[in-house]
């Protein structure tokens, strides 16, 4: 059964139970309270009757016949009684012009009290009967009704009336309630219907706030929710997108140093090769394969960056100079190849950042790899930092102004051939510009063909 059918139907049922026991209880109190208020009256005014009707018969109780006697005694209690009273003497009826009548003993016994009233049901009429003795005599009984039927049947005729209108009332406030429920309702219901678009990838699909109570709250986090989910999906898109297109450039890449290895290695195989020949051909296979193994070492880097994030990477404090002595030290050979000279310039001297000193050491040392592989031998390399940013800036051959924007895409070379050449294989810069967002910062080039190129990280 639906939530809504739920509550109304138990908010309804509960509405109803009570309405019928209050109504119930206040017509059963009315009708009580109705009769006990005639029960006294009636009471009063039998006790009045009997006590007149002794008081004039007083003192003939002796004197007479019993049978004249009893006459006198009848024709007083006509009198002073009327068609409401029966007249006994004993179990004998002297007396009784109603329509009515009673196992004497029976209703004398049921009686009780005989200052308490019997309430009786004879056929469709309700009687209330009282019985005395006369003060003047003990033979004589009285017993005295009245007809209640009346209060019943206008009770009766209120039970019906007041069930048509609790009915009537009962079906507008279903009505009422039907309504307030389904408005209640209805933004559950639209949320539901948005959670299952939601879940069959409409991302962008949001649910009006209306309100202010705890449904506008919970549609207001749902929209946070959609929101943080659409974010997350379009990243994981993103991150999907650029390790596809980092998959086929590696197949591309791979490609060319395989076939040529494949070749080289079914030459050896097949062919008989002068010995120095036979050396070039492992010296190629040998160049390939550590580019081969230089390029996995780089993709697998640069796919680790692109699935972490910044919860991830450790930062603390890092003395830069320190910091920058040792990229100095780790590339020494690297210079020294090219007969290069690095220069660090740090203001001030105990400048500190926060940084994740692996990858942040990661990014420098590709910049310096960078700036040795453009550089002519015998120039110079310049690392400055201080407090704004950190630059590498080299004198080489310079980036032309067409592919300055392009260099930080994966696989990316300005020129191909000699990057191959070298080694390259167009991951660097790519590696750092990911390094570089995971620390909040940003990379610029600024460079000049034939005068070289500096690489700031602000």
């Amino acid at each position: 059964m639906k939530l809504f059918k739920k509550l109304f139907l138990q908010i309804f049922l509960a509405f109803l139970v009570l309405s019928q026991a209050v109504f119930f209880y206040l017509l059963y109190e009315s009708r009580r309270q109705a009769v006990e208020s005639i029960q006294h009256y009636e009471k009063l005014s039998f006790q009045g009757k009997t006590g007149e009707l002794a008081q004039k018969l007083r003192g003939m109780y002796e004197t007479e016949e019993q049978e004249i006697q009893d006459r006198i005694v009848a024709s007083a209690f006509r009198q002073y009684v009327g068609s409401q009273g029966i007249l006994y003497r004993g179990t004998k009826e002297l007396f009784n012009i109603s329509a009515y009548e009673y196992e004497v003993e029976d209703v004398f016994k049921r009686t009780g009290d005989r200052e308490n009233g019997l309430l009786l049901k004879t056929g469709e009429r309700r009687l209330l009967l009282f019985w005395d003795m006369l003060t003047f005599g003990k033979n004589y009984r009285v017993l005295y009704y009245k007809d209640i039927t009346e209060v019943y049947q206008r009770f009766d005729k209120l039970f019906l009336e007041g069930l048509l209108f609790t009915v009537g009332a009962l079906l507008f406030i279903g009505a009422f309630l039907f309504h307030g429920i389904y408005r209640t309702i209805r933004p559950l219901v639209e949320l539901k219907k948005t959670a299952a678009l939601l879940a069959d990838g409409n991302y962008g699909i949001r649910m009006p706030v209306r309100g202010k109570d705890e449904i506008a709250e919970l549609t207001e986090s749902f929209n946070q929710m959609a929101e943080k989910i659409e974010e997350h999906v379009e990243k994981l898109s993103t991150v999907n997108e650029t390790q596809r297109q980092l998959l086929g450039s590696l197949a591309h890449e791979l490609k060319s140093p395989l076939t040529a290895i494949i070749g080289y290695a079914d030459t050896l195989l097949t062919l008989r090769l002068s010995e120095r020949r036979r050396e070039q051909a492992l010296h190629y296979i040998g160049d390939e394969c550590r580019r081969l193994s230089r390029l996995s070492v780089k993709m697998l880097e640069l796919t680790g960056l692109y699935e972490m994030g910044e919860s991830t990477i450790e930062k603390k404090e890092v003395e830069v100079l320190p910091f920058l002595e040792k990229v100095k030290e780790l590339t020494f050979w690297r210079l020294q190849e090219k007969k290069l000279s690095l220069e660090i310039f740090c203001t001030p001297e105990d400048l500190t950042k926060t940084m994740d000193q692996d990858l942040m050491m990661s990014l420098v040392m590709n910049l310096v790899d960078n700036a040795v592989k453009a550089s002519k031998e015998g120039r110079k390399i310049w690392i400055r930092a201080d407090e704004r940013e950190l630059s590498v800036r080299d004198e080489g051959k310079g980036i032309p102004l067409e592919d300055l924007a392009r260099v930080t895409e994966a696989f990316y070379m300005v020129d191909k051939a000699r990057a191959r050449s070298a080694g390259s294989v167009g991951l660097g810069l790519a590696i750092c510009e990911e390094i570089a967002m995971l620390h909040g910062a940003r990379l610029s080039l600024e460079s000049e063909e034939g005068k070289g190129t500096c690489v700031h990280l602000f």
